[in-house]
């Protein structure tokens, strides 16, 4: 089992495979930095009592200073979009990693973990590690085209795995504390009902579906069962076949679910940035490359006829 386990760990992939999971994986960090600047301008007039470093924080005694938060602030702009375009990855993958984590436990260091900033954080540490830019970059141009590799092959699989884990954490941590209210559904109502009274109280729309779950609690103990069990078995989606092919839509529709119930919605694992490693993402530039061709071949027969 462990020699199967290690052939599997370690299986060669094509270079641009993870080239494609370091485009999107640096393209949605920028983005998502981007989209976040109000969270630094909030953070650098932040109360200082507030302040309970974890992580990375954990160094400080004290929050940071707006020039230094601004700094991590052009630290992350200017490495993500080096590391997207994969100009000097071996040094900007790095940048960016370290800055997403510094930034990533300083955010969570004000008395609530962010729990949707760690899987990006830690698949950007992996990205950081590897050979990501041997294909579709900067730095790859003046290389010849790399032949399915190991070096490869170990980020992407390590990236799924982290995935999967964090699921089946998740799901962990939920039977440990609530137990089997949790099973039964009545701890998923409170939270849905917590979520959408502490909206109505902060004067902001309710979720669309809060009052409709609540209303039909008998709905609420298989959702909630089959809940944690799409996130406990996630590891088996490693394995691929019949159960990755469910799990995948499964999980999708576990975070709309959330998304529609209770406005809790971790864009990376949402919108399946985080399930990326699981495929075979470079068929995306064999499609492309497949209409390509097709255009060409039209425009040449058409000139054939025109003439």
């Amino acid at each position: 089992m462990i020699r199967a386990f290690d052939r599997w760990l370690l299986a060669d992939a094509p270079a641009e495979r993870l080239a494609v999971l370091r485009i999107a994986i640096s393209g949605y960090s920028f983005i998502y930095i981007v989209a976040n600047v109000g969270e630094f301008v909030r953070l650098a007039n932040r109360s200082t009592s507030e302040f309970e470093p974890v992580g990375l924080a954990s160094v400080l005694t004290s929050p940071v200073t707006p020039a230094v938060l601004w700094s991590v602030f052009a630290i992350l702009i200017v490495s993500s979009i080096a590391a997207l375009f994969g100009v000097w990855f071996r040094v900007t993958g790095p940048v960016l990693a370290f800055a997403f984590l510094a930034w990533a436990s300083y955010h969570s260091s004000w008395g609530q973990m962010l729990h949707f900033e760690h899987v990006v954080t830690l698949h950007l540490l992996v990205l950081a590690a590897s050979p990501a830019s041997e294909s579709l970059s900067v730095d790859a141009r003046m290389r010849t085209r790399q032949v399915a590799s190991v070096r490869f092959g170990w980020p992407i699989r390590l990236m799924a795995i982290i995935t999967v884990v964090t699921y089946s954490l998740a799901a962990i941590a939920k039977l440990r504390i609530g137990g089997s209210s949790w099973i039964d559904g009545s701890t998923l109502a409170n939270h849905i009902a917590y979520s959408a009274t502490r909206l109505d109280l902060l004067g902001e729309p309710r979720p669309p579906f809060a009052a409709f779950a609540v209303q039909r609690d008998w709905l609420l103990g298989p959702a909630a069962i089959g809940g944690v069990a799409v996130e406990l078995f996630a590891p088996l989606a490693l394995f691929g076949g019949w159960f990755r092919k469910l799990w995948i839509p499964a999980i999708v529709t576990f975070h709309l679910a959330t998304l529609l119930t209770m406005l809790v919605f971790f864009p990376y694992n949402g919108l399946g940035l985080a399930l990326l490693p699981l495929y075979r993402v470079e068929r995306i530039l064999q499609v492309r490359g497949h209409v390509s061709n097709r255009r060409n071949v039209t425009t040449i027969e058409f000139r054939t006829i025109e003439t």
